[in-house]
């Protein structure tokens, strides 16, 4: 009886607080009073729960009566909702629910919802790391930087961990307020003839923990040292030889799964301590008589990772739902890429590095990149052609291809395939191409080794890997597929799917602080290309 008695209190109070009108909050000629009656308009924020209060006998007659108030409802909930307000999460999040109608989903409006809420998630600021409103442009020179050790190093190229100096006499200052007088100092008499730098940086987060500034005497940096054995000393003529590197510094590049890049420029080639050992051909002919290297070189200046796909999977060992993590945020990268008419060419396990404390993954070395709009098909005429740079992960389509007067060669999938290959690598399995089971010219779509992974992803996987492009999905549909896995894998319908979308979206726009990072930049990224 107290059960009852408390149910029934609860419901009528509800009635009262539900049904109780509201003064309009935003001038619109649905706020007048309605033709339908001679009453003024009352606003109703929860038609669902309202609805659901009343008597089957009378919910004829109230929806007859509720049809103004549905229309100021719309209004309301177009603004109020839309217009991102900082008030109570659990309002938002209701009025957000009841975008939905119950019984039906009206594809037009589903899709205009779904546009309004990519359009405030690609407007975020807390998504976006790379705004452009924080740039500074500045001139600099390899004395500029602290290096560390020797983080990696490859045929053409090798990598330092670095720091922005400072000087004795102001030991104590921060790196921010070092890279201010970098900015400030770019304005002097100093002349720079053979030094030539661009840059693009947003490193403003210096309190926080994910911040790319670190404190002074860390190496927040890497600095990537080119190798130039045939490309006279000259900073435009190196920049423009070796511009594939720089893709990623584009003004208009910016991508959380992209290497972030702040810098770039020409300086003399430094003789390190390792470099006899590592890299003794690229020292040039006046500081080494075996070397064969030019006196000038290319440096880029970026963020430092902490670890390779391979060193981060061995030493955490994630599980499943954080290794599908890991491949979204790969996914997303290859996404951008092809939207850009960008193909990476030379993906690889050396070439995904992980942020340690955060998760976060991005592609790196873009050496053997292609930016061929619109389609990504290279005429095909003779063997000089290149094909990109890992032949032990490159798409059959591209292995296999022979020159000929029409022939093409089509990168439209071929990044996808090599990322398929990885996969493997993801659930610490040996990649079935890189390490010799399989040939791109002989493998069977139906025999592929099975993957230590869901059913689900390991069929996604497999058909990511046919050796006919036609026949393998695109990448946004694979994408897709991984991130519905990764946050509606438990839905059974099409309404309940409708739903929980929502709720997502809404904590994606409103929730951020409780979301990491990288689930927050799946979400966007999700989020903003979705239609019905």
């Amino acid at each position: 009886m107290v059960f009852r008695g408390a149910a029934t209190f609860i419901v009528r109070l509800s009635r009262t607080l539900i049904s109780r009108p509201a003064k309009p909050i935003f001038t619109s000629s649905i706020h007048q009073t309605s033709k339908f009656t001679k009453h003024p308009t009352r606003f109703y924020l929860f038609p669902s729960i309202y609805r659901s209060f009343l008597a089957p006998t009378n919910a004829q007659n109230v929806s007859s009566n509720l049809v103004p108030f549905r229309l100021a409802l719309d209004d309301i909930k177009r603004r109020l909702f839309f217009a991102a307000p900082r008030g109570s999460h659990l309002l938002l999040g209701l009025l957000g629910y009841s975008l939905l109608p119950q019984s039906s989903y009206d594809q037009c409006h589903f899709d205009k919802t779904l546009h309004q809420i990519g359009n405030l998630l690609s407007k975020s600021s807390m998504m976006d790391q790379f705004s452009q409103e924080d740039e500074k442009h500045y001139q600099t020179v390899l004395d500029n930087y602290e290096l560390g050790r020797l983080i990696g190093c490859g045929c053409n190229a090798a990598v330092y961990e670095a720091r922005l100096r400072s000087s004795n006499s102001q030991s104590n200052e921060s790196d921010i307020e070092i890279l201010s007088q970098h900015s400030s100092n770019s304005t002097d008499g100093e002349s720079f003839t053979e030094v030539q730098c661009q840059t693009s940086t947003c490193m403003t987060d210096s309190c926080s923990t994910n911040s790319d500034i670190l404190p002074a005497g860390r190496f927040n940096l890497a600095i990537k040292m080119l190798f130039n054995y045939g490309v006279r000393s000259n900073a435009e003529v190196i920049k423009k030889a070796m511009d594939k590197e720089l893709i990623p510094l584009r003004q208009y590049f910016s991508h959380p799964n992209i290497v972030r890049m702040y810098s770039c420029f020409v300086d003399s080639f430094p003789l390190l301590n390792e470099a006899h050992e590592h890299y003794p051909m690229a020292i040039p002919t006046r500081l080494s008589p075996d070397g064969y290297g030019r006196n000038k070189t290319l440096f880029i200046v970026m963020r430092r990772y902490d670890l390779t796909l391979n060193e981060y999977i061995r030493s955490h060992q994630p599980d499943v739902h954080q290794r599908l993590t890991l491949f979204a945020q790969l996914l997303e990268a290859l996404v951008y890429l092809h939207k850009q008419s960008i193909v990476h060419r030379d993906l690889k396990s050396d070439n995904l590095l992980i942020c340690e404390s955060t998760g976060e993954l991005v592609v790196a070395d873009f050496g053997c990149a292609l930016y061929q709009p619109p389609d990504l098909k290279v005429p095909h005429q003779t063997d000089e052609i290149c094909k990109g740079g890992n032949l032990a992960l490159m798409a059959p389509e591209i292995l296999n291809s022979e020159p000929g007067p029409k022939n093409y060669l089509d990168f439209d999938k071929s990044d996808l395939w090599a990322s398929g290959t990885l996969c493997y690598e993801f659930f610490s399995q040996p990649n079935p191409f890189f390490h010799g089971t399989l040939r791109q010219d002989t493998y069977d779509d139906q025999n592929l080794p099975s993957l230590a992974s869901p059913p689900i992803i390991e069929r996604l996987v497999h058909s990511m890997l046919f050796k006919n492009p036609e026949n393998r999905p695109s990448a946004v549909l694979v994408a897709n597929c991984l991130q519905l896995y990764l946050w509606f894998k438990s839905l059974k319908s099409t309404n309940e799917l409708c739903q929980v979308y929502m709720w997502t979206a809404l904590e994606t726009l409103f929730s951020k602080h409780t979301l990491t990072r990288v689930e927050l930049n799946l979400k966007k990224l999700f989020f903003e290309r979705q239609t019905s």
